[in-house]
């Protein structure tokens, strides 16, 4: 009866739970720009490894992440462009996967002032009707850069992870 409680209480510590709510450090891998925003596909990294109160460790540092991303190009009538990440998954060290919840977004700055104070009033004066080209004015672009730190990124669920003792 005694190996039989012993092994149970092996296998137990071989289990650790990741709970709800554990922050998850992310950096980015990759630049995000408005500007080239089809020619790479951006990735992120589990930033530092990610541990329990044991300190053993449940989401090891280098993890891929996974997330989408939704960029829209700066436009006219000086509208931004603007980058939003919506951070999704990684991976424990047992393989098993892990959902994230955290959304990053990053706005450009306007342009509208400008260009509806000098469209409207060249337009409807002076260079009729060529000042209506300066509504083609676009806001600026938006840049994430590489190694961008990520906050708020946490773990969406309840996990038991097998840990390597």
């Amino acid at each position: 009866m005694l190996l039989i409680a012993t092994n149970v209480h092996i296998f137990a510590q071989n289990f650790a739970s990741l709970n709800s709510g554990k922050s998850v450090q992310v950096r980015l891998t990759t630049e995000i720009s408005s500007k080239n925003k089809s020619l790479v596909k951006p990735t992120a990294i589990v930033e530092k490894d990610v541990r329990n109160e044991n300190g053993d460790v449940l989401i090891r540092r280098g993890t891929p992440v996974e997330f989408t991303c939704d960029i829209q190009k700066a436009k006219g009538m000086g509208k931004p462009a603007y980058a939003k990440l919506n951070f999704t998954t990684t991976s424990a060290v047992d393989g098993q996967d892990i959902a994230l919840q955290g959304v990053y977004a990053i706005n450009g700055n306007d342009r509208k002032g400008a260009a509806l104070g000098v469209g409207l009033g060249t337009g409807l004066t002076v260079l009729f009707p060529f000042g209506f080209l300066f509504f083609c004015i676009k806001g600026e672009p938006v840049t994430i850069p590489e190694g961008t730190i990520i906050p708020n990124i946490v773990v969406n669920d309840n996990y038991k992870v097998k840990v390597n003792n």
